[in-house]
């Protein structure tokens, strides 16, 4: 059961960094379609995912990387052109997290990562997560 939670919140956690690349007002990328490849660490041990997504907006935003349903919220942020930073807190299905985040961008590139710590019935452990993605092209 445990093992199974934590494949639940890493593909959370996964989809809370890239799925949502697509939000105006903070650091600059180059709109097209993007290859993001990322890797989590936890207990449940290491997971590798590549997504391809396309990017139509310049800008993104910690703020807006939350999808309203997903139970988190960002308590701290900053954000320039180049670079953003910050701290989320998430209640979600029982299970409480805090996390702080960063990321990098070159305007056609962007690495990053985030630190989650998690409480799952008492039982608290941490995750990692590294990512890089990379403009490949024009949207289709």
């Amino acid at each position: 059961m445990l093992k199974i939670t934590y494949k639940l919140i890493t593909a959370g956690i996964v989809y809370l960094c890239f799925i949502g690349f697509v939000f105006a007002g903070g650091m600059k990328v180059e709109p097209g379609l993007w290859e993001t490849k990322s890797q989590v660490t936890s207990p449940g041990g290491t997971h590798e995912n590549v997504s391809q997504d396309c990017i139509q907006e310049s800008d993104i935003s910690p703020q807006r990387m939350m999808d309203d349903n997903s139970g988190c919220e960002v308590i701290d942020s900053e954000v320039d052109a180049k670079s953003m930073q910050w701290s989320l807190r998430c209640e979600n299905e029982g299970v409480a997290m805090t996390g702080e985040g960063n990321a990098q961008s070159s305007g056609n590139s962007i690495t990053g990562g985030m630190d989650i710590k998690a409480n799952f019935n008492g039982q608290e452990f941490t995750m990692s997560t590294k990512w890089q993605g990379a403009r490949i092209g024009d949207c289709k």
